[in-house]
């Protein structure tokens, strides 16, 4: 087994922590923590003790307890599943609006990264209900990084004309 020198990696982890990329990256997530701990609670509730198999309804035999609230369940997915595109469109604009290199369109470039990360994230059902998929953080990152280099490219062509 290969032994790994302790100090190259306490280097490598701090040159990775001195990149603004990193900082960027580490604003958004903090943008999106209230958000996602709330998600991670109500998922918590969720899967322990609203299905058939959880923890709570194992132990206390609670299965017609989940039986009886499948209005309460279904609520509650939907609120868990709304709070994770939140989430990540909250990142997507924290991110696009830190990587911008002008300060003027970065209000401008966050709303645009809501707004593109948003309409990928919907789906139209087979009866022309709106579903929304649940992209992670990395696909919200990258929405907010082509959107911000789309702003300063088309940005750069502007001061070009």
């Amino acid at each position: 087994m290969k032994k790994y020198n302790i100090q190259s990696i306490i280097d490598w982890l701090y040159r990775i922590s001195t990149l603004k990329w990193f900082n960027y990256l580490q604003d958004a997530l903090i943008a999106a923590f209230p958000i996602i701990v709330v998600n991670g609670f109500l998922e918590t509730i969720l899967q322990a003790l609203m299905t058939d198999n959880g923890f709570f309804v194992v132990i206390f035999h609670l299965e017609h307890f989940v039986a009886s609230n499948a209005v309460l369940i279904n609520q509650l997915t939907v609120l868990v599943q709304l709070l994770q595109v939140f989430a990540n469109t909250i990142i997507a604009v924290q991110f696009s609006r830190n990587v911008i290199k002008s300060l003027d369109n970065n209000i401008a470039c966050g709303a645009m990264a809501a707004f593109s990360f948003i309409i990928l994230s919907i789906k139209l059902g087979q009866n022309h209900e709106l579903i929304f998929l649940i992209h992670g953080v990395t696909f919200a990152l990258l929405t907010g990084l082509g959107v911000s280099k789309c702003f300063d490219f088309f940005g750069s062509v502007k001061n070009l004309v």
